[in-house]
């Protein structure tokens, strides 16, 4: 197998020097990778390594470690690291590394959990309108910049864009985001309480707390890129962080906005 050249290696950033060093059998592993993994698992210990693969360079092979987006390159030799480099392919003018996570964020979507949501769902759809998948928004209902795009994810359900809502408090930034985040899943009525923090008013403390998905939702957004709040994956697995204006998201979607949208009338 063809070995990168040490002049291409040597120019990319993020090069790390790693020293291959056994530390897992290696009849457990691929016998052509083995040495680039074994080094791999030396250089980041209790580290697992996920997605790994042959890379388009011949001689380097790419992977992700535990439940982090950020991919990484090794060569064979198991000597030479390029953390976090965006990989392009010049014929085709391709980010390889980016189709690589937009193909893993897409295998995570299909099997996301909407009952750990809060669904806002179109009365209905226009005249010849396809059903489409959920925008995932995660959002702390104390985040400035959450209660901004509220409006814009209305403006996206009445366009016919179902919206799945992922309560993500930031405590570290907001104390009590947490507790306000149980409130609002423990009620009754989800929705009329993630409208009422998301135009700032008080939510009201439910008389016995319950079970919630917020654990699994921080966690899920990490695996997804995790943006700051608010956080938007649209079905495809490109992610938006911060407010997007819904005629923004539309076309992003493929889908046309309206004409208040356009004139920038919309909720006026």
């Amino acid at each position: 197998m063809q070995r990168v050249g040490t002049g291409f290696v040597m120019a990319c950033m993020g090069l790390l020097i790693i020293t291959s060093v056994a530390v897992a059998h290696p009849t457990l592993m691929d016998s052509e990778s083995s040495k680039a993994r074994i080094a791999v698992m030396k250089a980041f210990p209790g580290s697992t390594i996920r997605d790994w693969q042959p890379a388009a360079i011949p001689g380097m092979y790419m992977f992700t470690l535990n439940a982090d987006e950020r991919v990484f390159f090794v060569d064979e030799s198991g000597r030479y690291l390029l953390a976090q480099a965006a990989l392009f392919d010049m014929e085709t003018q391709q980010n390889v590394t980016q189709g690589f996570l937009l193909a893993k964020r897409r295998e995570l979507l299909a099997a996301v959990p909407l009952n750990d949501a809060i669904l806002y769902v179109p009365d209905q759809l226009a005249e010849g309108q396809k059903a489409t998948a959920p925008v995932l928004v995660f959002d702390d209902p104390d985040c400035p910049f959450c209660r901004e795009l509220h409006p814009e994810v209305k403006q996206l359900v009445s366009s016919g864009v179902p919206v799945a809502v992922f309560l993500h408090p930031v405590e570290r930034l907001h104390k009590g985001a947490t507790r306000k985040s149980m409130n609002i899943w423990c009620a009754e009525r989800r929705q009329d309480m993630m409208d009422l923090a998301l135009t700032g008013n008080a939510v009201p403390e439910v008389a016995q707390p319950c079970d919630t998905p917020i654990d699994r939702n921080l966690q899920l957004a990490r695996r997804l890129g995790g943006g700051p709040t608010p956080y938007i994956v649209l079905p495809d697995g490109r992610t938006v962080a911060g407010k997007k204006p819904a005629a923004e998201l539309l076309s992003m979607l493929g889908l046309p906005p309206t004409v208040a949208q356009q004139l920038g009338q919309e909720g006026r």
